[in-house]
């Protein structure tokens, strides 16, 4: 692959290069071979960037001579090029900045599967202005489409005055989705989805939900997939725009889960299989096989004492400092094998900790790292961490389930509502945050606020992944 950038122009050092992302596609073996005599006679041993891109394997860097023509689908918001293809060497072109007009070495594809920042933005505008005021229903234009908002005002999480916690009806449920969008979107995007639904409220009735057989709106997209268990192909919803994260709050999802891989190339599998419907095979080749990251979910089962009979663990305050405790020792372990892990807070007892890693791996491989990590840590504290599957010899412990490692297995995606009490938030934060976190500090009222002073905890997730294959032999042994 390329690693390629536009001119960083006046001010910003002019000759170097503003990083613009990795270019995979487009190469065939006499082009790579025509490339790489040119390349040759420009080798360097400094590269030409503001600054060192992210990079997870041996690079060989080049004097920024040469211009190269790239078709993509769009800028990303962070400035990188999402889903770049190599087109050809411009001989008749010198380098210029993206900004400026003229002929584009690096043009975007028209693409009606992905709505641009700019269309979200105007969306998200849109659709806040719909939920002003408190009519019960509104009709929202919405790329062609009319759809109808109701029972906006219907209580999903009730008030409880003992416990200090607010009401909030669906409403306030469309406006944080609509709010947090710009936040929630690069998490949810691409990845098969489940809806949690509990259309009235947490107290009624809920269900899992991962096909839909009603009409729904244009904007929403699909995917089909290949169903082991049924031997047929099924098609799941993506999450791709403002208008379907919209839309999917009106249906009464109150959480949103996903996979933990992406039907995505983007940004470092370029070449990889998107067949995911003919066959479990094919399914088994694609990238849907391939996770982003390693999870590592930490699950308290010390119990507050308030449960009906047979119920799981509530949230109590003792059971998520020992949870956190042992989130602190799994990042200590990871860190000295050369790792850097992310953590966010379940949103109900747990903790959730991943590791990115760049997707060569498949679910089996990426299941048994975790497994014999989890072992390790069990055996360096067997009196306070257990990975046993039945629930009754968890009591007292915290639970690694490692076996959240597979495919199509989901937990709610960053920034999700959850469907408990007070209406708290999955938050991911930085290990330094951790230390005085607690699940209730990351409600629906106030994680807009927080987003707006410290930003995503988590924006480089998908960017700066590790390259793992190498540490497979030693976390297996």
């Amino acid at each position: 692959s390329l690693l390629v950038g536009t001119p960083a122009g006046r001010g910003k050092r002019i000759g170097k290069l503003e990083y613009a992302g990795r270019v995979g596609s487009g190469f065939d073996e006499r082009l790579l071979g025509d490339l790489r005599k040119r390349f040759d006679d420009l080798k360097t041993g400094k590269h030409p960037f503001t600054e060192e891109p992210p990079i997870d394997r041996p690079t060989t860097w080049l004097k920024p001579k040469l211009v190269a023509e790239v078709e993509f689908a769009e800028w990303t918001a962070d400035g990188r090029l999402r889903a770049p293809v190599f087109l050809r060497l411009r001989e008749d072109a010198k380098p210029r900045n993206k900004k400026e007009k003229g002929p584009a070495e690096i043009r975007p594809r028209q693409s009606r599967a992905r709505a641009t920042p700019s269309q979200d933005e105007a969306d998200t505008a849109t659709l806040l202005a719909a939920l002003e005021g408190r009519d019960e229903k509104a009709l929202v234009p919405i790329r062609g489409e009319r759809v109808s908002l109701t029972n906006l005002n219907k209580v999903l999480w009730p008030a409880d005055e003992n416990a200090g916690l607010r009401a909030y009806t669906k409403r306030d449920l469309l406006r944080y989705l609509l709010q947090t969008s710009p936040w929630l979107m690069p998490h949810i995007a691409d990845r098969p989805l489940t809806m949690i639904r509990m259309p009235d409220g947490i107290h009624g009735e809920r269900f899992f939900q991962k096909h839909w057989d009603r009409s729904f709106p244009s904007f929403v997209e699909t995917i089909t997939l290949f169903s082991e268990s049924k031997e047929e192909a099924h098609t799941y919803f993506l999450c791709n725009n403002v208008p379907t994260l919209l839309w999917l709050g009106q249906v009464g999802t109150l959480e949103l889960h996903v996979w933990h891989s992406r039907a995505s190339t983007y940004p470092e599998a370029a070449g990889a299989s998107t067949d995911y419907a003919s066959s479990l095979e094919s399914l088994e080749a694609s990238i849907l096989n391939r996770p982003d990251w390693v999870v590592f979910d930490i699950d308290p089962y010390i119990y507050s004492g308030k449960e009906a009979k047979g119920a799981e663990p509530e949230y109590n305050v003792q059971a998520f400092d020992k949870g956190k405790t042992v989130a602190f020792w799994l990042k200590e372990l990871l860190e000295s094998i050369g790792l850097r892990a992310i953590v966010k807070t379940s949103g109900k007892t747990g903790l959730h900790v991943f590791v990115p890693i760049v997707r060569t791996l498949d679910f089996d491989a990426v299941r048994s790292i975790s497994q014999a990590v989890s072992e390790h840590l069990r055996r360096q504290h067997p009196k306070e961490i257990t990975t046993e599957w039945a629930t009754t010899k968890r009591t007292g412990k915290i639970f690694m389930d490692y076996n959240m490692n597979a495919r199509a297995k989901t937990l709610n995606v960053a920034y999700s509502p959850r469907g408990v009490p007070g209406a708290p938030v999955s938050m991911p934060l930085t290990w330094e945050a951790l230390e005085k976190a607690h699940p209730m500090d990351f409600t629906m009222e106030n994680a807009l606020a927080r987003l707006e002073k410290t930003g995503d905890a988590w924006k480089d997730a998908l960017r700066l992944k590790q390259n793992i294959e190498a540490l497979i032999d030693f976390w297996k042994g």
